[in-house]
């Protein structure tokens, strides 16, 4: 079969190679449309290093060609998605309920082998059936819209309040359409201006000067602040100028130190909470039933779609900081 290897930083070739075996308990699917992370980006720009070569990929709507023994939920021909993190399910983290932060699950396209190629395996328990109300686009984006709906499930935000996104990225944008659904009011932030006009196609009000943003807030009741881009400048804006009580949710993967004054946290109330991908099985049943009633349209997110023979150009568009959604289909 194909698939596209990354062959070392920046360079991804698409190749034939074997095709993978079926496990006992895991099922093969044919992908149609897989979309491009910002973890894939991170291992192609060589951030983080996977053992050469290697299929990246995670984002996964397609059809099972086949079942492994033992499964008996699926048929070959079915729609399908992956929830592509799998958490060990006996340490204590996921005794406890936090299979999110475990420290032994096992990551599609992260540490075993990603949907970029024409077959891949996933686990039963973590795929799921798409009902045909849900277009394919839409299907194609459930995982991500998952990771925005996850930070928004455990803030304290109900309709009516008023909360702020930092970093109008794919989280960030998910984010505000899950949250305008909901009967929220966002005030968004950026520096691009197609990412704010985006949000603002979006239903919130976009913001690209940090002064006037900060003047904004002062005007508003802004209960949570959700930090979605992932840089410790927007981190140090987060906790400098959420609002006294109001809550920080930290969705973004900065990786450089960001700095913060304790005592006005403490004094001023700011709870600060982290939100990692979601919660098996809840958030993808949850999602899932939202999308499938029409409440959410993730797809609406996506401004570039290539071919798979393409792939190393929707790696560079999505790197490029300019796009929403990068999908490609998987022909």
């Amino acid at each position: 079969m194909k698939a596209a290897l990354l062959i070392s930083p920046g360079t991804v070739s698409v190749e034939e190679v074997s095709l993978p075996q079926i496990e006992p308990g895991h099922v093969m699917i044919q992908p149609a449309i897989t979309g491009v992370c910002g973890t894939d980006l991170s291992f192609y720009a060589g951030r983080r290093v996977v053992p050469y070569p290697f299929i990246l990929g995670h984002e996964l709507f397609g059809h099972i060609t086949a079942v492994g023994a033992g499964v008996t939920k699926f048929k070959p021909g079915q729609r399908v998605i992956v929830e592509p993190n799998y958490p060990c399910g006996s340490c204590r983290l996921c005794r406890t309920g936090r299979g999110a932060v475990c420290q032994d699950k096992e990551s599609m396209g992260v540490n075993v082998p990603g949907c970029f190629a024409l077959q891949a395996t996933a686990p039963a328990e973590f795929v799921w059936a798409i009902p045909d109300s849900i277009s394919d686009r839409d299907a194609a984006t459930i995982e991500p819209l998952a990771v925005s709906v996850h930070g928004l499930l455990k803030s304290g935000v109900k309709s009516g309040d008023t909360v702020a996104v930092l970093g109008c990225g794919v989280v960030g944008l998910l984010l505000i359409h899950a949250a305008v659904a909901r009967g929220v009011r966002v005030i968004a932030h950026d520096r691009l201006a197609e990412k704010l006009q985006m949000a603002r196609d979006l239903g919130a009000m976009a913001i690209a000067d940090q002064d006037e943003l900060e003047q904004v807030w002062d005007g508003e009741e802004v209960v949570t602040v959700f930090e979605c881009a992932g840089a410790s400048v927007t981190v140090e804006l987060a906790l400098k100028s959420a609002p006294r009580g109001a809550e920080v949710i930290l969705l973004g993967l900065a990786s450089a130190p960001a700095s913060f004054i304790p005592m006005r946290i403490v004094r001023e109330g700011i709870d600060i909470r982290t939100s990692m991908i979601y919660d098996h099985p809840g958030d993808f049943a949850y999602v899932i039933d939202m999308v499938a009633r029409g409440t959410l349209h993730p797809g609406s997110v996506v401004t570039h779609t290539y071919s798979f023979d393409s792939i190393a150009t929707a790696l560079n568009t999505a790197g490029s900081g300019e796009a929403g959604k990068v999908h490609v289909t998987m022909k």
